[in-house]
């Protein structure tokens, strides 16, 4: 397995994984909620510079030319510019849905994460998130952080044990949840 930056080329590959992870939100993120359009809009994000989906913020776990799994990770005090053309292109398209404010500040952001189901318990989920912490150090970047679901504790319980705690709750696009942080060097990652 290799970990590397993605690709436009990824795009139809990363797309499935980007809605499996953020569910709703996609429904918001596409404007619409056919399935198959929400697969076609968000890879077009993925090949687009310049946006919080943009392939430009994503790491890929790589096993023979097969997209494992996808970690969608960009800086905190990016974000609003990042959803910008987001927020344009749903005006555009006649769109009243709201992109919420998922992070800011100097921070590294975890927006997404996922791994094929044929891929599961391999630890991949692990080595991304890893990989992000790798990448916010080098940066010079303090923190990383991320939102988890209430509704999903083994995420949680994932997150925790990597040494994320729970900063304070937010909504997004309806639904309740904890928004982590994880200072860099502040503890070692334990598997």
């Amino acid at each position: 397995m290799n970990i590397r930056q993605a690709t436009k080329q990824d795009s139809k590959q990363i797309a499935p994984l980007m809605y499996q992870a953020i569910h709703e939100i996609a429904y918001t993120l596409t404007a619409s909620t056919d399935t198959p359009e929400v697969l076609e809009r968000l890879a077009m994000w993925v090949e687009k510079p310049n946006n919080r989906l943009s392939h430009e913020n994503i790491w890929v776990a790589d096993f023979e030319g097969e997209v494992a799994g996808m970690i969608i990770s960009y800086r905190g005090d990016k974000a609003e510019e990042l959803d910008r053309p987001i927020r344009e292109w749903l005006t555009a398209h006649g769109s009243g849905e709201e992109v919420d404010v998922e992070t800011e500040g100097y921070v590294q952001y975890i927006d997404s994460l996922a791994v094929a189901e044929a891929y599961g318990g391999r630890g991949i989920g692990t080595k991304l998130i890893e990989h992000v912490c790798l990448v916010a150090k080098e940066r010079g970047v303090p923190a990383v952080t991320l939102n988890v679901d209430q509704e999903n504790p083994a995420a949680h319980r994932l997150y925790t044990r990597l040494g994320f705690r729970k900063e304070k709750e937010i909504n997004i696009s309806g639904a309740r949840f904890d928004y982590m942080i994880k200072e860099i060097n502040s503890t070692p990652f334990s598997v």
